[in-house]
């Protein structure tokens, strides 16, 4: 396992990757229609269970989609996909790291560099503002719609092939 991947589990914070899942397993939410685990959603987009549940949870907290627990457990969208647009989806996440990881390096005891990297992190904000205008017009039906991804069914049952157990589902 990487250090990257050991990070992520010891801080339990959002990296841009979880962005990625997220939008995948909402899509994925979209196109299949109806309640489906976990494991089915990880399986689907070809990404550990474990990490899936975490990101579903920031989803779950943002009310995004909704879970039911138990055997026949598993997330719905809790509204129209016309109505969850990707910055939705952006806040839901809360990236912790940013978009363009290690971009500055800031030796302290270099002001030029110090001086750079503030005036680069601007520039950065700006672009994220921008950035959230653009996702702010396309919503999740909108992507799903761009995608030719066909879904199988979220059979419960197979979820116990799952990589990891959980209570959740």
């Amino acid at each position: 396992m990487s250090s990257h991947l050991n990070s992520e589990k010891r801080l339990r914070t959002a990296t841009p990757k979880w962005l990625g899942i997220a939008v995948k397993a909402l899509v994925y939410l979209e196109k299949h229609g109806e309640l489906c685990a976990s494991g089915s959603i990880a399986r689907s987009i070809d990404c550990e269970v474990t990490l899936v549940r975490r990101v579903l949870t920031r989803l779950v907290q943002a009310d995004l989609i909704a879970a039911r627990e138990g055997r026949e457990g598993g997330y719905v969208l809790t509204r129209s996909a016309d109505h969850i647009t990707l910055a939705d989806i952006y806040h839901a996440i809360e990236i912790c790291d940013p978009i363009f990881p290690g971009m500055m390096h800031e030796p302290e005891t270099n002001p030029f560099c110090g001086e750079l990297a503030i005036a680069v992190s601007e520039i950065l904000a700006e672009s994220e503002r921008r950035m959230l205008e653009v996702w702010e017009s396309h919503t999740l039906a909108s992507l799903a719609k761009r995608t030719s991804l066909v879904v199988g069914n979220c059979n419960h049952t197979e979820d116990k092939d799952a990589k990891s157990p959980s209570p959740r589902d």
